[in-house]
């Protein structure tokens, strides 16, 4: 009986090694080229090491032209050299004519009108696939491999930690690992972290399997110090399996019997047994990694992990998050943990992340009291339980620090511990099952691994399709600008209102009329009575994805333009359409017959806002509920101006505070300042629930060149300067430098 079960366990094991191979395999194979997160920056390393050229080495001033990794460059390269091992039999000597790149990719905002693309895609990269679109997914197979591999890590795994004989929990965990939409995505995808997470697996496993046998040895340490050094070649972030056997030694030998200050004499007296185990892992780690680290140190003045070199090119965070701003990022890292795909603009419908919501806190709850039931115990589980706790609190750490340092906030970058989470799923799912008698754990099981197998048809292949070459409908605003005698806008239609952080519509049928000599940019904006722009939005036709360039004559398509209105713009006004094409390489716009470069039609009402929330929550618990500029018009240079903002205590204000109004060109030139204090007096006192209506004149200099200015609003500590942060009405950061809205000086 044992033996069949053990059987018929193994061919389940492989059935789901296989599961996961094909559906890692489906995701590499349906996602368009240098689609995947950052994908467009990996290859180019990838394909560095194919040809010969060696490691990069990072400049601050580097560009796509010659650094085409960007950031990427900074990574260590083990995933990088087994990907080029898969993909340089291939000649890729076209790729940068497939990395053609979308001047307006909506990269990290996920959209309702498409342009989630991040390029814009050429025909050589279509199926059959040849040159470098068959290379890049040659390299996509060592991420395939990498990650079947962990899924077979977490297999193992879950057989250190359920020892019963029934296989369920263990096919659980390693379904779960298998099924997580995100995990699958990546792992179809050019990304080192893929070669991060086997190699964070399998040390999971090791330092598991090592707990349960009580046995840190010599050999013991050489393995994980083999398994510390591939993860710290993979990604910095690797190192912290170093931490991960250092915890579960420490727990393991903690012992079970005697008073609590006996436990510790003989838990000290028993550590020294470690430093075999310690030693060896630090030298064969070293050994392996050591060199990438010293050869960052001898490049970037002393920098062993070569964060200055990859911040130089990623880009800073100024100033620093603290931590109240990365937990107003904490729905998007959420999101991202279950499937953010893209450049981050891909998503599911929100209700769907919500029904995860559900599904984690209940998981964790399960696990919570699990483990709070089990501690009298202390047995071997629990231990193991500690250990894979302390690993992930580690990796979370480092991640916060690191997402602290430049945005990074993504719950992907979780996935080194993501076997652990799947003991975790399996634990609570069946913990669940077995209380209410129901197969809910196999249930919810089966429903992640469906949702990850048909995102790719339900998700994915819609949002980089192209449109049909047929309108949708006929639109009810006829419009007939022939731009540059080669494309005209036929027609349009929009939506006729809108109100503050809403969003609007507008759809506009297109035909080409001649062939386009350049790829055209469109734009769409909405526009005040005096020509200021409210909202904007641009990309290429076709939601992004066709290069004009390339269509011909007759060729029709129908674009839809979603623009959201500021959640601070002023109502009620009356705001108009504005649209047009240009060259997003030279900024030169296309012109009409009567040498206009862009048409206006329609009349959109601007309505106020009908909830009360706040516009801007401050951290010092003072919130601005509104705001108006009068004359509600073009301002006039000389002429007085009267700001009134309106403030409200959502608690008692510790402190005094100044507020300063500036009107700002887009160089950062100002028109005008006023620093007050709110309603011109100390706001130390104020009680939860006071109100009070600030109001303050604002004189732009005579000598202030008419255009377009920038209102807006500092709040800062008197004495230090000290900006003080804000969060907008859904609690993300929006900076301590805010945009009111914008007015016109005439």
């Amino acid at each position: 009986m044992s033996s069949r079960r053990s059987s018929a366990e193994t061919r389940a094991v492989a059935a789901l090694t296989v599961f996961a191979f094909l559906v890692f395999c489906l995701y590499a194979a349906t996602t368009p080229l240098f689609e995947a997160s950052d994908e467009l920056w990996h290859y180019p390393f990838v394909q560095r090491l194919a040809t010969g050229g060696g490691l990069p080495v990072q400049r601050p001033d580097q560009t796509d032209a010659d650094a085409p990794w960007r950031q990427e460059g900074s990574q260590p390269p083990l995933y990088y050299g087994l990907a080029a091992l898969t993909s340089a039999p291939f000649d890729a000597s076209n790729w940068r004519e497939l990395r053609r790149l979308n001047p307006h990719a909506d990269m990290g905002v996920p959209t309702r009108d498409g342009n989630q693309n991040a390029i814009v895609q050429v025909p050589a990269a279509d199926f059959p696939w040849t040159r470098a679109a068959l290379a890049v997914r040659m390299a996509r197979l060592a991420s395939v491999l990498l990650s079947t591999l962990t899924v077979v890590a977490g297999y193992l795994a879950a057989r250190e930690v359920f020892r019963e004989p029934a296989p369920t929990r263990r096919l659980l965990s390693t379904a779960f690992v298998a099924s997580v939409p995100m995990f699958a995505y990546i792992s179809g995808a050019i990304n080192n972290d893929n070669a991060a997470v086997c190699f964070s697996a399998l040390g999971i496993w090791w330092a598991l399997r090592l707990m349960r046998l009580r046995r840190f040895g010599l050999r013991e340490g050489v393995i994980a110090g083999a398994l510390t050094g591939l993860a710290a070649l993979s990604k910095v972030s690797g190192l912290g399996l170093a931490g991960l056997f250092a915890a579960a030694g420490a727990i393991a030998v903690w012992p079970t019997e005697g008073g609590f200050g006996a436990r510790v004499r003989a838990w000290l007296r028993r550590v020294p047994g470690l430093l075999a185990f310690g030693l060896a892992l630090a030298v064969v780690a070293a050994v392996i990694a050591g060199w990438w680290y010293a050869r960052n140190a001898a490049l970037y003045q002393g920098d062993l992990l070569g964060w200055n070199a990859f911040l130089d090119a990623v880009g800073r965070r100024s100033p620093q998050a603290n931590l109240a701003q990365l937990w107003s990022e904490r729905e998007g890292f959420f999101w991202a943990f279950w499937g953010v795909f893209g450049g981050l603009n891909v998503i599911y419908p929100e209700g769907l992340y919500a029904a995860l919501l559900v599904v984690s806190l209940i998981v964790g709850a399960v696990c919570a009291v699990g483990l709070i039931r089990r501690a009298s115990a202390g047995g071997t589980t629990f231990r193991q339980a500690l250990a894979l706790i302390a690993f992930g609190a580690l990796v979370l750490v480092g991640l916060l620090r690191w997402s602290s340092l430049t945005p990074a906030s993504q719950g992907r970058l979780m996935f080194p511990c993501i076997t652990g989470f799947g003991l975790a799923w399996a634990y609570a799912t069946h913990a669940l099952a077995t209380r209410l008698r129901a197969r809910i754990d196999v249930l919810l099981t089966l429903g992640l691994a469906a949702l990850t197998a048909l995102t790719p048809f339900t998700l994915l292949i819609p949002a980089y399709a192209k449109p049909d070459a047929v309108w949708a409908r006929r639109l009810a605003i006829p419009i007939s600008a022939t731009f540059d005698g080669v494309i005209e806008l036929v027609e349009a239609e929009g939506e006729p209102a809108a109100t503050p952080g809403g969003e609007i519509a507008l759809q506009a049928n297109w035909r080409v009329i001649a062939q386009p000599p350049i790829n055209y940019s469109i734009f769409v904006h909405l526009i005040d009575g005096d020509g200021v722009i409210i909202a904007q939005r641009d990309l290429y036709p076709g939601r992004g994805s066709l290069a004009s360039s390339e269509l011909a004559p007759g060729r029709l398509w129908t674009d839809r333009y979603v623009l959201r209105v500021p959640e601070r713009e002023r109502a009620p006004r009356t705001l108009r359409w504005q649209i047009g094409l240009y060259d997003a390489v030279t900024g030169a716009r296309a012109h009409l017959a009567d040498g206009k470069d862009l048409v206006r039609f329609g009349d959109i009402a601007l309505q106020p806002r009908t909830t009360n929330a706040a516009l801007l929550h401050f951290e010092n618990g003072l919130e601005l509920a509104g705001w108006s500029l009068d004359p509600p018009g073009a301002l006039p240079r000389g002429g007085p101006a009267t700001a009134t903002l309106q403030w409200r205590a959502t608690q008692a204000v510790a402190e005094d505070v100044i507020v300063s109004v500036q009107l700002l060109d887009e160089r950062d030139g100002k028109a005008a300042q006023s620093d007050l204090a709110p309603a011109n007096a100390p706001t130390k006192g104020w009680g939860a629930g006071a109100a009070r209506t600030d109001t303050r004149t604002l004189t732009p200099r005579a000598e202030a060149t008419p255009g377009t200015y920038r209102v807006m609003l500092v709040m800062y500590r008197p004495g230090s300067f000290q900006r003080i942060a804000a969060y907008d009405s859904r609690g993300i950061f929006v900076g301590d430098q805010i945009e009111l809205g914008r007015v016109s000086l005439r």
